[in-house]
């Protein structure tokens, strides 16, 4: 029986954008690449993927650049989609992930990281709807036109806003991971719909700021979200010297403790940062449920942090028809 995994975060299409160590003559980067975590012949038998295909804008980006960059990764997005069509595949309507993957084993959507991406223009959200992209990481480290990042500080401008409504009315996920600590209680005073952590976990446990705080787990937890846990050495424990599987699983077992049975995720964060060895790419993720098990997470719950949470969540955010 298949084991059927939804990651809500990797940076693979950036690194394949931007390239990297030059490759063999007449090579360029693609999801066959072997350097990369998320390279497709690295696939376990057995486990079929559906993952959040994020398109990262760097902080220094900015109006014209920042769109001529999405459309650049997009561009790289289609390409390698219809180049690995007999096992790859992208996907708009969120509500039929499970049955995507009974026909192909990696299924992908499209998101954003970094608000920059809409150059002060909240209609260009409308245009990234039409490309596919369902969720939207509303700052990177720095602040945008949207808000502040984790780094830099600060709330939301009245744009910053005005694009969370317009994001909430298209069916588009709003991503706090990366905004700042008064952004979030900011954004919990507007929000209508739930939102997400996408590639976050918990501070109590590993103290870096780009973790949340026990607080904030519990109000995504309260509004129905969902939080992916965060493969990234940094964020698994103080100092990034993590040892195997069990370090991660601390961070389950609090979340678990703070009411999160119903919310936990997976946000690997693949080709955006250092991982472990025992999570380092795609082949690992056969021993994923079995190191949940042996964690003492229970089958049910092993099965909700794996697929169901991040499924309920992202079916919740369809829209069968928008407002102009």
């Amino acid at each position: 029986m298949a084991t059927d995994i939804i990651d809500l975060h990797c940076d693979t299409f950036g690194r394949i954008t931007d390239g990297g160590p030059p490759l063999g003559e007449g090579e360029d980067w693609s999801l066959a690449t072997d350097e990369l975590h998320f390279c497709l012949s690295r696939r376990p038998e057995g486990v079929r993927i559906c993952q959040a295909a994020a398109i990262f804008i760097k902080d220094e980006l900015r109006g014209k650049a920042a769109q001529d960059y999405f459309f650049k990764a997009y561009g790289v997005y289609k390409r390698e989609l219809s180049a690995n069509g007999p096992q790859a595949c992208g996907l708009c309507d969120l509500r039929f992930i499970a049955k995507r993957l009974e026909e192909k084993p990696m299924v992908f959507f499209l998101t954003v990281e970094g608000g920059a991406v809409l150059g002060g223009d909240i209609a260009f959200l409308d245009t990234l709807r039409e490309c596919g992209v369902r969720m939207m990481t509303l700052t990177w480290n720095g602040a945008n036109e949207l808000c502040g990042g984790i780094v830099s500080g600060g709330g939301f401008t009245p744009f910053g806003r005005a694009a969370v409504a317009r994001m909430e009315e298209l069916g588009m996920a709003v991503d706090v991971s990366h905004l700042s600590d008064e952004g979030f209680w900011e954004l919990c005073e507007f929000a209508v719909q739930p939102f997400l952590a996408s590639h976050s976990n918990s501070r109590s446990v590993c103290g870096h700021r780009r973790n949340l705080t026990d607080d904030m787990f519990r109000e995504i937890v309260r509004r129905g979200g969902v939080v992916g846990l965060n493969y990234s050495v940094h964020f698994i424990v103080d100092g990034g010297a993590t040892a195997d599987f069990n370090d991660l699983a601390r961070h389950i077992h609090h979340f678990l403790e703070l009411g999160g049975e119903n919310s936990i995720a997976l946000g690997s964060d693949f080709d955006g940062t250092d991982l472990p060895p025992y999570l380092s790419g795609l082949e690992k993720l056969d021993t994923l449920k079995n190191n949940l098990l042996r964690n003492g997470i229970g089958e049910a719950i092993a099965e909700k942090i794996l697929f169901g949470n991040a499924n309920r969540f992202l079916s919740s955010i369809h829209r069968e028809t928008v407002k102009a």
